[in-house]
């Protein structure tokens, strides 16, 4: 190579050139060298040339007569592989010498401006379309074993060999004989005078670019002795280039996968201005995963980690702004759009969170606001960053109002909830000025109800009437209005949640769409994807999404024909308890959403008793639509569970069934917090009455509540000679006690319900043991055992407790048994909070 680069740089013309002098005065001495002092740059090339060409040759003889003499030793291998290489290498060292001298008669020819640009003392010519022609206009084709320049006038482009492409076209209607060259940005289309013309052109741009991409050089460098591999040129490479005419990629630097011209597969590319992209690539546009830096001012970045779809950011993404702004949800072409959330880092200001949908890049649709400026959070409807709809605000000094917003402002009919209980209804303007008609309830029940004016909270005036509540009894009127009667209804609070797993239903569930859904990135930033490689890539059906991996390690075993119904409801809510925990799996990343956005609804500094009745209809519209959603993503071995054999659904099976009892846990501490709230002054008069109960032995309770005595079980007291009946507690109905108290220590409501059963039964055994016969108790008898086993079983928040079983239970269990037995713990719950128990003196 260093002999053939002098040949190319003109080296032994130079010498002969600058040295005639010399040569002139050793004539005598150089003829032994059989110089021609005609060429004799040539001479000199040869004489350098030939004692390399001839030691060659004469190993090659010496290898041959050893082949011919050891044909028939066992070890003359080693010896003909040594004759075909250095037969090889005698091919090689007269190729190279002959694209040695093309390479130096190209320089020749090509004016001064090309030479400038393209020389280089180490590249070589494989081939020029003025030698073999391919025309394509006034274009002129050069191939060099490093590039491929194509020269049109004065100017040339020259692309390195791993970015070229190339293709035959055959059109055998005109059968014109054509070469297609792809390289990034640009496709050339040269015709050939005939198949021949072709061929060696397709062969040696094979053979050069294969040549590049391997990082040697083979022997020969071409003709015979060439081998099939010579033509397995791979289409994907890794390479980079500079981008000139591509406006979106103008002037930036793309390293690395290529296909046919266009980046795909993983690359970065980086701009002179600072941005820069790393990611995924098909067709030349960024496409799946990738993470774009942008800056965002001075020192700062923008930061997007997201899924993007043909050069655009599509589907999940979180985005990190150089001002402390974080959003983590969905966008569509560039802008966020669908479900997201928008909140900040939390570290020099007060948290602000918006968790709901958007736009066109803007909050439209349903959401939530905390606005720590204001001190208030709002809940309801948006229209391009503007509360507009109806809507509910929460303050944190307890004053909430729901109407209609206009641009931010809340105008027409309205209510306003105030910290003391009282409530206004009527018109308002702006900024709660009240105006026109409207009726203010006191917590006391009494009411004015007329004509209003001034601002809430600045000193009411009125002219109207004064009236006392229609019942005195129940004074507190106000005291347990609910919110959201008029806002957005449940079913269609969340549907920008909804919308995305039915984009990825419709879309096959493929590789690039279950990413687009799950994301890549655990909300609590222990699974954080560290490189694309990492991410999600299963190509799994629907039905194998549970061999992702989750906490369960339970397994959806095949049923076999001979199991009931009540084992296929388990193993059916087995399957679906797995996926529900799954963050790998489409129903556990949708709940785990659900979960998030009903705490940032109803939880935090904000939580209102006057929102659990939104709450409760959220959590089951909720456990309705993933009830529905459900039927996806069963395995065939449990779909007989699910439908009947007429194709519907299963009467057995439901929402409150199958949904609510595994999803209701992991809402349960937000939604009972909520209903502890609305019984708390209930609750607080009731735990008085048990506290005050529980000084009274068993027998002395069991007479305060009018127990007949005959159904007293004594004999469980086991007295001494030396006891009275009067000392001994909390032996009495023991099984039944210690049964009730079972009811806190779950969250599924028919499991309370359950526990309420076995409590009725487990007095009526007791009864019936006492008795020594069978015996049904009648309410006059039920009632009063009732409340000496709640008032020992010592339930703290009994209200919220009975509140949560009516409005979770299974609407087709309602009636019969369960209502008679929740009827009379409401009565029993009603009893202890009366104020002879709570205030007036029991018996000693």
């Amino acid at each position: 190579m260093a002999f053939t680069n002098y040949v190319v740089l003109c080296g032994f013309e130079h010498i002969a050139k600058q040295t005639s002098d010399y040569w002139k005065k050793n004539k005598k001495t150089l003829k032994g060298f059989h110089l021609d002092s005609t060429s004799l740059p040539m001479s000199l090339q040869r004489i350098f040339h030939e004692p390399i060409r001839l030691q060659v040759q004469k190993y090659i003889d010496v290898l041959r007569k050893l082949s011919c003499g050891l044909i028939k030793n066992p070890e003359s291998k080693p010896t003909t592989d040594a004759l075909v290489t250095f037969i090889d290498l005698d091919k090689w060292i007269q190729q190279t010498l002959d694209v040695a001298s093309s390479t130096k008669a190209l320089w020749s020819s090509l004016g001064s401006k090309l030479t400038d640009l393209l020389f280089l003392p180490e590249r070589r010519l494989w081939e020029d379309s003025n030698n073999i022609p391919a025309s394509s206009g006034d274009a002129r084709l050069l191939l060099f074993d490093d590039s491929l320049v194509i020269i049109q006038g004065s100017e040339a482009s020259s692309y390195k060999l791993n970015i070229v492409w190339m293709e035959r076209l055959i059109d055998t209607s005109s059968e014109r004989n054509q070469l297609k060259i792809i390289v990034p940005e640009e496709e050339f289309i040269f015709n050939m005078q005939d198949p021949k013309s072709m061929m060696v052109w397709f062969w040696k741009l094979n053979q050069a670019i294969r040549q590049f991409l391997d990082g040697k050089l083979d022997f020969p460098l071409w003709g015979e002795g060439s081998t099939e591999n010579s033509y397995n040129v791979p289409a994907c490479r890794f390479a980079a280039y500079t981008f000139v005419n591509n406006p979106r990629f103008k002037a930036a630097i793309y390293e690395g996968d290529w296909y046919k011209g266009k980046p795909q597969g993983s690359g970065i590319m980086k701009w002179p201005d600072g941005r820069n992209y790393a990611g995924q690539y098909e067709g030349g546009q960024e496409h799946g995963f990738g993470v774009y830096i942008t800056p965002g001012g001075p020192e700062s970045f923008d930061c997007y980690k997201c899924h993007w779809k043909m050069g655009k950011m599509h589907g999940y993404g979180i985005c990190e702004y150089g001002n402390g702004m974080i959003y983590k949800g969905y966008f569509q072409d560039n802008q966020r759009h669908g479900f997201g959330i928008l909140h900040n880092s939390g570290l020099k200001k007060l948290a602000f969170k918006y968790v709901g949908h958007w736009e066109n890049d803007k909050k439209t649709g349903y959401g939530v606001l905390d606005d720590p400026d204001r001190g208030e959070r709002y809940i309801g409807s948006w229209l391009e960053d503007c509360k507009h709809g109806n809507g509910i605000v929460i303050t944190q000094s307890g004053l909430c109002y729901e109407g209609n917003f206009q641009n931010n402002k809340i105008t027409g009919p309205g209510t306003i909830l105030s910290e003391d209980d009282s409530a206004y209804e009527g018109e308002f303007t702006e900024d709660l000025v009240l105006t026109g008609k409207g009726k203010l309830t006191f917590s006391s029940g009494y009411s004015i109800e007329g004509l209003f004016s001034n601002k809430w909270g600045s000193g009411l005036k009125t002219s109207g009437i004064f009236s006392k509540p229609p019942n005195e009894l129940d004074p507190l009127i106000t005291s347990k209005l609910q919110l959201g009667s008029h806002i957005t209804p449940a079913k269609d609070r969340w549907q920008g949640i909804y919308d995305q797993i039915q984009e990825f239903l419709k879309s096959g569930s493929d590789e690039s769409s279950m990413e687009s859904f799950l994301g890549f990135y655990s909300e609590n930033g222990k699974e954080h994807r560290k490189n694309l490689k990492n991410r999600v890539t299963t190509t799994k059906s629907p039905e194998e999404f549970l061999s992702c991996d989750g906490p369960n390690d339970a397994t959806s075993e095949k049923i076999t024909q001979n199991q009931g119904n009540l084992a296929e409801g388990k193993q059916l809510k087995q399957y679906l308890k797995k996926a529900f925990e799954s963050t790998h799996h489409p129903l556990g990343k949708l709940l785990q959403t659900l979960i998030l956005v009903f705490q940032d609804t109803f939880s935090g500094i904000c939580m209102y008793k006057r929102l659990l009745s939104m709450a409760q209809q959220e959590l089951v519209s909720h456990a309705n639509k993933l009830f529905e959603l459900a039927r996806y993503f069963l395995p065939k071995s449990l779909e007989k569970e699910y439908y009947s054999t007429e194709g519907t659904i299963s009467e057995d099976l439901n929402a409150y069934t199958v949904i609510l009892p595994l999803i209701l846990p992991r809402f349960y501490p937000d939604l009972f917090m909520l209903y502890m709230l609305y019984h708390e002054a209930e609750d607080s008069r009731y735990w008085k009455g048990i506290l005050h109960l529980e000084c009274l032995s068993d027998t002395k309770l069991l007479e305060f509540l009018e127990v007949q005595k005959n159904l007293w079980p004594l004999q469980d007291l086991h007295l001494t000679s030396n006891q009275r009946v009067s000392i001994v507690k909390d032996v009495c109905f023991t099984s039944a006690i210690l049964c009730f108290q079972k009811i806190s220590t779950t969250a599924d409501p028919q499991e309370k319900l359950d526990t309420i059963m076995k409590t009725y039964r487990e007095i009526e055994r007791t009864v019936t043991r006492v008795l020594n016969r069978e015996y049904n108790l009648p309410m006059d008898d039920l009632l009063p055992l009732l409340v000496y086993v709640v008032s020992r079983a010592k339930i703290q928040h009994l209200g919220a407790e009975l509140h949560l079983i009516r409005d979770m239970m299974d609407p087709s269990t309602v009636g019969g048994m369960n209502d008679f037995l929740l009827t009379a713990l409401d009565s029993c719950y009603q009893h202890i909070q009366k104020e002879e128990i709570r205030f007036s003196n029991l018996p000693k």
